[in-house]
């Protein structure tokens, strides 16, 4: 008899520091990997996250950003990180940004997605949050469809990319994405 995966979405605690090595795998696989359909593996070089940060996300959750895993636990397995999200509170206090969206490419097209993003929705609700926005690379046209999908307009703005060393490409700039939380 197979299984069906059982995927749950929570905030991490300290305790969370045992799946440091997971969690960083996920966020690089799913950003860097050759796997999977999020990959900027051809528009950005290195890592997303270092082991360091994923430890200092989790050691300072809630100051003043707060992250949520999405984990697998399924009946009979361990509980496996899966997907990762961050709420990242931005100035003037009623915005707040998803950053380290990630579903391992094994994962993706499950719904673990889904749910990380709409967990993370009622999070910001709850912290206070009315507008939740995320930066998209401009040449992501599956991504910006998605967010499109799950609410998200486009709010004509581009910004550089953070690490221009790091691109592949040059003169790729993210879009941002805004959607009110009602």
């Amino acid at each position: 008899m197979v299984q069906d995966s059982v995927f749950y979405v929570r905030e991490v605690a300290l305790d969370d520091l045992k799946h440091n090595v997971s969690a960083h795998a996920v966020i690089n696989g799913a950003y860097r990997s050759e796997g999977g359909w999020t990959t900027e593996k051809d528009l950005v070089s290195g890592e997303r996250v270092t082991l360091q940060d994923v430890e200092d996300f989790v050691r300072t959750n809630g100051k003043p950003n707060t992250l949520l895993y999405a984990f697998d636990a399924t009946p009979g397995d361990s509980e496996t990180v899966v997907g990762t999200v961050q709420i990242q509170a931005m100035q003037g206090g009623q915005e707040a940004e998803l950053g380290l969206f990630s579903v391992s490419p094994a994962y993706q097209s499950r719904g673990v997605g889904g749910r990380l993003v709409r967990a993370a929705f009622e999070r910001m609700k709850d912290l206070g949050f009315t507008v939740a926005v995320i930066h998209v690379l401009e040449t992501r046209v599956e991504l910006l469809t998605w967010y499109r999908k799950l609410g998200f307009e486009e709010t004509g703005e581009r910004i550089p990319f953070v690490w221009p060393e790091m691109l592949k490409v040059k003169d790729v700039c993210f879009i941002t994405l805004k959607k009110k939380l009602v």
